[in-house]
């Protein structure tokens, strides 16, 4: 039996190995690129929640600190994140106290 090896295709698959990684690193370029300005809109969002009086954020269970704290992350971030997991602590925090002002009353 007799092997027959073909160097011309073995050239082409590693000719294209510098191509694939282009391409690679321009996915991961526009992939960050939509990341960023997905982060500039949100952050736009998030600065007119500034143009509210402070009832109707306390509705909302924010203030107009927690949305300037916010608008303090990287620009890569999404603010409203940040002021989302700032209600979040907040919520658990008067949970808590109202599990131990129940538990007060009880004693």
């Amino acid at each position: 039996m007799t092997l027959i090896l073909d160097h011309a295709s073995s050239r082409r698959v590693s000719s294209l190995r510098p191509v694939h990684e282009a391409m690679r690193l321009v996915g991961t370029l526009f992939r960050r690129l939509g990341a960023l300005i997905a982060a500039e809109i949100d952050r736009r969002q998030t600065m007119q929640l500034l143009e509210f009086d402070a009832h109707a954020l306390k509705d909302m269970g924010i203030s107009h600190a927690d949305v300037e704290g916010a608008l303090l992350v990287p620009i890569n971030r999404k603010p409203s994140l940040t002021l989302a997991a700032r209600r979040a602590e907040a919520r658990r925090a008067e949970r808590e106290q109202a599990l131990e002002a129940a538990a007060a009353l009880r004693d």
